[in-house]
């Protein structure tokens, strides 16, 4: 007809694709939520042939316009529900993600404490923020010292105490602070208040 108008699918012989698993979409999304499954899928951009990738997570917050620490909250449901998994390497310590086979993926959420944010998030409130509650003695004082006077000396090499988040040791290193937890250097994106000085 005359006035139909002319439409241009893609063409799928072009290289510049990459795909999501059709079950990660039939239900998952719905799980893990909007900003879960956008950086699922900048993942699936970035992985090669052996399902693995490491891009940064400000590479992941420009891409869809989301804040860092969305983004870590966003692989923290991911990995809850084993659909990634996140390992430490290199001097940088940066992170490499594995995308898991659908075989491995769990129905319900794996409890987990990521010590890379200062709130634990489940995926059935991803858009809550649950801080955890500070004991009051943690705000006062330690030894004479303020927190913020304990966390300036340290970083200057004066290391009397030491501090801790949840238990884990952390460290000051290329001007951030880094949680240790089994070995795995994780970026801090807490606040200050929150490491407990021992």
């Amino acid at each position: 007809m005359p006035n139909e108008e002319k439409i241009i699918i893609r063409d799928l012989r072009r290289k510049e694709k990459f795909f999501i698993d059709d079950e990660y979409l039939n239900g998952y999304a719905k799980k893990c939520g909007v900003t879960a499954t956008a950086v699922y899928a900048s993942l699936c951009r970035h992985v090669d042939k052996k399902q693995k990738c490491y891009p940064s997570t400000r590479k992941i917050a420009e891409e869809h316009n989301i804040s860092i620490r969305s983004v870590y909250r966003a692989l923290d449901i991911l990995e809850q529900y084993q659909i990634i998994r996140r390992k430490r390497s290199g001097k940088q310590l940066t992170n490499r993600y594995y995308l898991l086979d659908r075989t491995e993926w769990g129905d319900v959420p794996k409890t987990t404490h990521h010590t890379c944010q200062k709130q634990h998030i489940t995926p059935a409130k991803n858009d809550t923020s649950i801080v955890r509650k500070h004991n009051s003695k943690l705000t006062q004082k330690k030894g004479g010292f303020s927190f913020k006077e304990l966390t300036d000396a340290y970083k200057k090499g004066e290391r009397n105490y030491r501090p801790f988040f949840l238990g884990d040791e952390m460290r000051w290193s290329q001007n951030r602070w880094w949680v240790i937890k089994n070995g795995e250097w994780l970026e801090f994106a807490g606040n200050e208040s929150e490491i407990e000085w021992r």
